[in-house]
């Protein structure tokens, strides 16, 4: 399925309001990581996770917002269709300045459990690495999924926390990857 995936950064002029319009985010959650005592902790909570075209139109807004603020985003395509994004912020944070943030890696129903995402994460990688940052910071969804394919990539729980990520998304797990 990967041979006619094309994946590309993308600049203002690929941004359209109806670039999102085949992404199906739809996930069916059993298990979710909770935090408890200090540690996560995986617990049986079900869940159905899916956008309205509200929240569609909310992302590419932000898909714009990233770009036109030095930001990168990456989309992966599957006939002119976006199948998967990951987003890139340009804001520099931490103590030494030495944070990016991956504000978004999504990867549509379908097209999940083939590298896609790993590809998207590991453009993020190499962009923030030309830039030269030291850690890239998630604000990590608590699906076991989301969990699992961070853990997966080398993430681990941050050193320093964003603290309007942490805010915005209670309920994240705020991770970094180590450049």
């Amino acid at each position: 399925m990967l041979d006619n995936i094309e994946i590309k950064e993308l600049s203002l002029d690929d941004i359209s309001n109806n670039i999102l319009d085949n992404f199906n985010r739809y996930e069916e959650v059993e298990k979710f990581y909770v935090k408890e005592n200090g540690n996560w902790i995986v617990k049986n909570i079900k869940d159905v996770l899916n956008w309205d075209k509200n929240k569609k139109n909310n992302i590419i807004e932000i898909f714009s917002e990233a770009i036109i603020e030095g930001g990168y985003v990456f989309g992966a395509y599957d006939n002119k269709k976006m199948i998967g994004f990951s987003v890139l912020l340009n804001n520099k944070f931490g103590f030494k300045k030495n944070y990016i943030r991956l504000k978004f890696l999504h990867v549509s129903f379908k097209y999940r459990h083939k590298g896609i995402g790993k590809i998207l994460f590991e453009l993020c990688v190499e962009k923030a690495k030309s830039m030269g940052i030291e850690k890239i910071y998630i604000s990590a969804a608590n699906s076991e999924a989301a969990q699992i394919f961070y853990l997966g990539v080398g993430c681990k729980d941050a050193m320093e926390i964003n603290k309007i990520a942490a805010e915005n998304e209670p309920y994240d797990r705020q991770m970094e990857y180590i450049i």
